[in-house]
């Protein structure tokens, strides 16, 4: 039996504020684009409101630009949407295989400082028959995405079953390991002093302990260090 967790409506409202955060980049990318294209038209009424049309070329290069910004902008706000449902929603709770979770977090680092190692059917997809497996390997990616602010490698293993096993992800990169206000959010320490920064360490060690796994964080070096989860 699991230990049901609480958590206050203080971290609520930080974990809003992150996904605000996270999500008001691209969001506000895509209404720029659509003001683009809205001015452009104006422009273009205006050119022949009075004859003109030497504007015609260049409105359409903005038009492409515009375009293009709202197409990048808002895959990313899709991807970003992806991962959040299944990171801190109800639906990856009881996933079943990592296929889902590895296309989320394929879709979270596309473009970004980090590379993703975590090749097809591995770990073995039995071990996300084990209640929030998929679910904390996700988050643990989030996280090891976080500690490494200059960019870096991470690696996806597992190992056992889903009545005895282990999945961890490695993360290589500067400055190797979780920051002193990440180590303390995961662990439940510092829940008053929590901010939108630290605020996902927090809830992903509070869904390891509701799902009953072992979360922990290990230096393997000078520039590495491994999140485990062991049942």
């Amino acid at each position: 039996m699991t230990t049901p967790v609480t958590v206050e409506v203080r971290i609520l409202e930080l974990l809003a504020s992150k996904l605000c955060h996270d999500l008001v980049s691209p969001v506000g990318a895509i209404r720029n684009g659509l003001e683009l294209i809205e001015e452009m038209r104006e422009d273009a009424e205006e050119e022949a409101a009075v004859g003109g049309g030497s504007g015609l070329a260049l409105g359409q290069g903005f038009l492409g630009e515009a375009v293009a910004l709202i197409d990048h902008s808002s895959g990313q706000a899709d991807r970003r949407l992806r991962l959040f449902r299944l990171a801190y929603g109800a639906a990856g709770r009881d996933q079943r295989g990592f296929a889902d979770a590895r296309d989320a977090a394929a879709g979270w680092l596309d473009g970004g400082r980090s590379a993703l190692d975590w090749p097809d059917r591995k770990p073995d997809p039995a071990l996300a028959d084990r209640r929030g497996v998929a679910k904390l390997l996700l988050n643990m990616i989030v996280l090891a995405e976080e500690a490494l602010p200059y960019g870096g490698h991470i690696a996806v293993a597992g190992e056992g079953s889903a009545a005895s096993g282990r999945v961890t992800v490695t993360a290589s990169g500067r400055p190797g390991g979780l920051t002193a206000e990440l180590a303390s959010a995961l662990s439940g320490d510092s829940a008053a002093e929590l901010t939108p920064r630290s605020v996902h360490a927090y809830v992903t060690g509070r869904f390891a302990e509701d799902s009953g796994l072992r979360l922990t964080a290990t230096p393997a070096g000078a520039d590495r260090f491994i999140l485990s989860a062991d049942w």
